[in-house]
């Protein structure tokens, strides 16, 4: 199938990149970076396909999820997956939404039950462009500037090591935040 899509180019890509985020299990990554070591200089424009596909097929989930409610749950998310995705929903939101696109679960699940859990549709939105965008973007980035090279830096920066730091850079963020609320204390 990834073959078949090789050879329409970047509307493959985009194709991928939509179905993938409603019911493929095909990760847009599988093609897009083949596609963008191939040509490393439209690394960049490629990975915004397959950001904008991504982001617009999660829509189209999230819409999904919402008119179908539990009964597309069953069909399309595995139960394992929905624990997981409603307990993130239930106390994270938005940071939720960011970090699951950024993992390696299907985004297909995380946009199915954003609708089915009634996600704010903006903050949605806004997750899924900055999640999705930064899992396509830092791989096109990375291709751009060091081509083939960037494969041995994707493997050795995993999906784990990426939501780890964004984790980190989340608590520090909020550390940060939460310690100017504080009163200062004078030093007598």
């Amino acid at each position: 199938m990834i073959v078949f899509f090789q050879n329409f180019g970047a509307a493959g890509l985009f194709i991928i990149s939509f179905v993938e985020s409603i019911f493929s299990p095909i990760l847009p990554d599988l093609l897009l970076i083949p596609m963008a070591l191939s040509a490393p200089e439209k690394a960049i424009y490629y990975s915004v396909i397959a950001t904008t596909g991504s982001v617009l097929g999660g829509i189209i989930g999230y819409f999904v999820g919402n008119k179908y409610g539990i009964i597309a749950v069953k069909k399309f998310v595995p139960d394992k997956y929905v624990v997981k995705i409603t307990g993130w929903l239930d106390h994270y939101g938005g940071w939720a939404i960011f970090l699951a696109a950024l993992a390696p679960i299907p985004y297909k699940f995380v946009s199915i039950s954003s609708g089915v859990f009634r996600i704010n549709m903006i903050v949605f939105l806004v997750a899924s462009i900055f999640g999705r965008g930064k899992r396509f973007l830092l791989e096109g980035i990375l291709i751009f500037y060091y081509g083939p090279k960037a494969l041995e830096l994707i493997k050795t920066y995993s999906n784990t090591f990426l939501i780890g730091l964004t984790i980190f850079i989340v608590l520090l963020v909020v550390g940060v935040v939460v310690m100017r609320r504080l009163p200062q204390r004078k030093l007598s």
